[in-house]
């Protein structure tokens, strides 16, 4: 899988959400799109490595403290 498959995948579903407003004003876009993707990015991590915090931190390239906190702040 290219790198670009995932940009292009976020730009559909930026362009159905765009859609779906059906010309109405948002604000915020890039905070929801940054925490919807680091969100699912920390899910599928942990879900892969069988909840194992060391790894997932060691996959994410982030240390375990800061895995801990974003756990807590999505409530995975």
């Amino acid at each position: 899988m290219k790198e670009r498959d995932l940009h292009h995948c976020i730009n559909l579903k930026l362009d159905r959400y765009f859609k779906h407003l059906n010309g109405e004003s948002t604000t915020g876009v890039f905070k929801m799109v940054t925490q919807q993707a680091e969100s699912a990015t920390l899910n599928y991590v942990l879900d892969q490595v069988n909840q194992n915090h060391s790894e997932a931190a060691r996959i994410l390239g982030i240390n375990r403290a800061t895995l801990k906190k974003k756990i807590a702040l999505y409530q995975l």
